[in-house]
């Protein structure tokens, strides 16, 4: 039976009028004219039928649905705001409970922290909190959902001064397998709290608790454009600058084609280059200085240096990365940026069948680094970078092969320098499980995720 036979029949087999009438949000079923538009998420590749999908308008409603899932013996998966590349917020045969309504946030400047909403989005939270001059690390596209960003570790321009964004969560609010609603914070159901930094969790979180931190400044972004075959003097250059750079920055420079825009040269248009792209939180006169060295190259056709608040900075990339575009990303964590892996890079970035496909060294110094090993359960703090492969492409003809050539480049990677597991964001797809995302802490988080839900009610988490 194909899927979403599947789910007709499943979904005619059970009781849904009876959580419908227990939820104040709507319950979208698969022969309702919403169920189309509602089973979509915003990476165009994911295709899933669930039963059915359950809007929560509160934290009540979470608990209904997680209930109803475990009386009828159905999985959960969790939309909050549907921005899972590996699409694992909607799932054939599964009950979706979406947060997206969950959405708000609400700052204390005097204690430096902020609650977040499961629905919220990283744009939400960075307007609500620089309106106090303060900030926590997010990612880089501002409609990305806090949720699961959190729960997969989060990397963003604050990280090398302030660590992953779960480095900053100090309570979460959990709807667990059993229906139960508890707090994890460090002094209660520590266990919980340190999974939710990076590991997922054994339930649905409705509200996140994070520390702020001052920033009541401009930032600034710097950029330069280099042709690809002088990838391995660019990337040689930034691994000696990684050894000694300031927390204040966070340098990631990527391989993509050059967009047909008046910015660039004519003549440059579709080539592959190299992009030395930075950026410095600490103070803007500074910055233009660190980032101006970093950037300022002889054989750069495009420079770029810019000052812009942070809000404008968290949203700079989105229109990079559109609703219903198809990506697949992975990601190799490197003991060291090797002339072997430079090589190997430059060739992946060469070999990619779209050209809307990056591959980006993202560092790994500064907070992120320091954190400690119960910070979470993320492994590899101690990589120099991490390689992300990103494959992103419109015809939906052409996915089998960019999901190649992005598992064929991890492949190739691993091969190199490279560390044990990998960032839980960008983990490639469904099917790495615990062990290939969280290494030797795969087993505590497991023991974790028995206590909280041992009916494995969210068997769409890493097991």
């Amino acid at each position: 039976m194909d899927p979403n036979r599947e789910a007709l029949a499943t979904a005619a087999s059970l009781p849904l009028d009876s959580l419908s009438d227990r939820l104040t949000g709507d319950l979208v079923a698969p022969d309702d004219d919403a169920y189309a538009d509602a089973r979509r998420v915003w990476n165009g590749m994911v295709n899933e039928y669930p039963v059915a999908i359950a809007y929560c308008g509160t934290v009540e409603d979470v608990a209904a649905a997680v209930s109803f899932a475990r009386d009828h013996d159905l999985a959960v998966a969790v939309r909050s705001g549907g921005h899972s590349v590996s699409g694992a917020s909607v799932v054939s045969g599964s009950l979706v409970v979406d947060c997206s309504r969950l959405a708000w946030v609400r700052v204390d400047p005097d204690t430096r922290t902020a609650r977040v909403g499961a629905g919220a989005d990283w744009g939400l939270v960075d307007r609500a909190t620089q309106s106090f001059g303060l900030a926590t690390p997010g990612g880089v596209v501002s409609d990305t959902g806090v949720a699961g960003l959190t729960l997969g570790g989060g990397t963003g321009y604050l990280s090398p001064k302030h660590g992953f964004a779960a480095d900053n969560l100090r309570a979460v609010d959990v709807v667990t397998g059993r229906g139960e609603r508890v707090t994890a914070t460090p002094e209660r159901n520590d266990d919980l709290l340190w999974a939710a930094r990076g590991g997922g969790t054994a339930g649905v979180v409705t509200a996140f608790e994070f520390d702020l931190h001052p920033l009541d400044h401009d930032v600034v972004y710097a950029e330069s454009w280099v042709p690809s075959d002088r990838a391995g003097d660019v990337l040689r250059a930034y691994r000696t600058y990684q050894a000694t750079a300031p927390d204040e920055a966070c340098v990631s420079p990527y391989f993509a084609r050059v967009p047909p825009t008046p910015e660039f040269p004519d003549d440059r248009h579709g080539d592959l280059a190299v992009v030395v792209a930075g950026v410095y939180t600490g103070e803007p006169a500074a910055g233009r200085d660190e980032l101006g060295a970093v950037v300022r190259r002889d054989d750069a056709f495009a420079t770029t240096i810019d000052t812009m608040s942070y809000v404008d900075l968290q949203s700079m990339l989105d229109d990079d990365f559109p609703d219903g575009r198809r990506y697949y990303w992975t990601a190799v964590p490197l003991a060291d940026l090797t002339d072997d892996t430079i090589r190997e890079v430059r060739a992946a970035a060469e070999r990619a069948p779209s050209d809307l496909s990056t591959i980006v060294c993202w560092p790994m110094h500064g907070a992120v680094g320091r954190a400690g090993d119960d910070a979470g359960p993320i492994v590899g703090r101690d990589a120099s970078v991490v390689v992300n492969v990103e494959a992103a492409w419109d015809d939906p003809t052409a996915t089998a092969e960019n999901v190649a050539w992005a598992r064929e480049t991890r492949r190739a990677l691993r091969k190199g320098a490279s560390l044990p597991g990998t960032l839980p964001n960008f983990a490639g797809g469904a099917a790495p499980d615990a062990d290939d995302v969280y290494a030797e802490r795969a087993d505590r988080l497991r023991t974790v995720r028995e206590r909280y839900d041992p009916d494995g009610v969210f068997a769409y988490e890493r097991e």
